[in-house]
């Protein structure tokens, strides 16, 4: 009796691929970068270079790198197998269900985090652009200024919820690929222009240093009360979790890959022993089930590749043009002022040019927001699906997706409608958002997926060796900077 293939046929592109396929198959992928280049490049990476120059360069890189393959590892994996890794965790020796939870459990506590400091950003921004005084009488609990950025960070806050219950995005998302790609395009130009040295960039991109802050940072009133007691590591914790995301945006792009039907992602799931019977000797049926999925294995490795080399590129030329022209100035994004400093970058080409990156400031952040909406309500269905699988059905689905973006909104307003001095400030949010669920756990993310490789693929499906070697490198590169800045958060000064 013949025997089906396992794996389904797959397309011709990722048969015979070429350079313009890899660009075909950027997917869910997208979407995590466009999540994070609102508060990621514009903010964090430009913070970064007005800060430390090019010492902190080697943050970026290596965590685009990790963080590459971490995703990578988890994305074959549901395309081989079916079965989102979350799901394979709760077989971790231990406690019943300890590792998913770890991961989970802060993804969702800090949604709301999310909601409010994302908005309070651009908040901040639209108050300055439209020419409000900066000080005045307090209204209530809360400062002159703090209650007009609440009151513009709820106002997009509420827009972007409505545009992602209306699934409204794609006009956005066509007109931000155009004018976000022309923010690039002029960074990656006045980055030409400027001229970075290549030997102290090189040095700054490979070779990791501790973080030291200048003496003028101190000394500068406007922001010594921010920084003199923030330990320098506490901002490399920030800038750690700025590229490409947290494993809470992780557990939820992995489930996006669903709706991709790559390989048995969202086809089915098939057992370890379904796998290795279907590959196990020399007939016909055996061969090409092996073929086919070390071909589907290109769809992921393609969408991760493209996404964060894409990151990656953009992050380090806001971090190189911020040397090149803020830390010149000794300018720095901070304070509840984190966006008009780079308007600089662009107006150094043509002052005009200003509306464009005006207009892309907009863009990004919307775009931020309703991304998060989508990916989040992935984490919540992933998470819940692997801890009470009963919760989760297909008729439930649209109330689900209600009551997760109904939890963010009120989460991200209650967050930022509390006095500053009671929910602190965007940065030290951020701060505690990036500790509790930034690199330590994506650092043992990475070694989580090792042993799930182990124990759910025949060893023709299982990663290569240099393949374990690079996420054995990433676990222990993430694992190691987690560590350090959570002893420093949590360290009595």
């Amino acid at each position: 009796m013949k025997t089906e293939p396992l794996y389904p046929e797959p397309p011709a592109a990722l048969v015979r691929p070429s350079v313009l396929h890899v660009v075909g198959y950027v997917g869910p992928g997208v979407i995590i970068a466009s999540v994070t280049i609102g508060s990621g490049e514009l903010v964090y990476a430009s913070r970064s270079g007005a800060i430390f120059g090019y010492g902190l360069l080697w943050c970026f890189f290596y965590a685009g790198l990790f963080k590459a393959i971490q995703v990578y590892t988890a994305a074959r994996f549901i395309t081989l197998t079916g079965e989102h890794p979350i799901e394979t965790w709760k077989q971790l020796p231990g406690p019943w269900c300890w590792f998913p939870l770890l991961i989970a459990v802060p993804a969702v506590a800090l949604m709301p985090i999310a909601f409010s400091a994302i908005p309070e950003i651009l908040g901040g921004f639209i108050h300055r652009l439209v020419g409000m005084e900066m000080s005045g009488p307090g209204i209530g609990p809360w400062g002159y200024l703090e209650f007009w950025i609440n009151f513009w960070s709820s106002l997009l806050l509420l827009l972007c919820m409505a545009m992602a219950l209306g699934s409204t995005y794609k006009v956005l998302e066509r007109v931000s690929i155009v004018v976000l790609g022309g923010i690039v395009v002029c960074v990656g130009a006045a980055v030409v222009i400027v001229g970075p040295d290549l030997i102290q960039l090189l040095n700054g991109m490979l070779l990791p240093r501790r973080p030291v802050y200048p003496d003028w940072l101190l000394e500068a009133p406007q922001y010594a009360k921010e920084f003199q007691d923030r330990n320098p590591w506490l901002e490399v914790s920030i800038y750690l979790g700025a590229v490409g995301g947290g494993a809470y945006d992780y557990i939820g792009y992995i489930g996006m890959l669903r709706e991709k039907k790559w390989g048995l992602a969202g086809r089915r799931v098939a057992t370890r022993e379904e796998i290795a019977t279907a590959v196990a000797d020399n007939t016909d049926s055996a061969q090409i089930t092996l073929t086919r999925a070390k071909q589907w294995r290109r769809a992921p490795l393609f969408d991760t590749v493209a996404s964060f080399a894409f990151v990656i590129l953009v992050t380090l030329l806001f971090a190189i043009l911020a040397k090149l022209v803020l830390n010149r100035e000794m300018a720095v994004p901070a304070n509840n002022d984190l966006l008009n400093e780079q308007e600089t970058f662009l107006t150094a080409l043509h002052p005009e040019l200003r509306w464009v990156y005006r207009l892309g400031v907009f863009l990004a952040f919307i775009g931020t927001l309703y991304g998060a909406f989508e990916v989040y309500r992935h984490t919540f269905v992933e998470s819940a699906r692997a801890v009470v699988p009963k919760l989760i059905t297909p008729q439930r689905l649209p109330a689900i997706r209600m009551g997760v973006v109904t939890y963010c909104l009120l989460g991200g307003l209650t967050m930022m409608w509390l006095p500053e001095r009671v929910a602190g400030t965007i940065i030290s949010r951020m701060t505690f958002g990036s500790i509790i669920s930034g690199a330590a756990s994506c650092g043992l993310w990475c070694f989580a997926m090792l042993w799930a490789d182990r124990v759910r693929l025949p060893a023709p499906l299982r990663m290569s060796l240099p393949m374990q070697v690079l996420t054995i490198i990433a676990g222990l590169g993430m694992t190691i900077l987690g560590v350090i800045v959570t002893v420093v958060y949590f360290r009595p000064s």
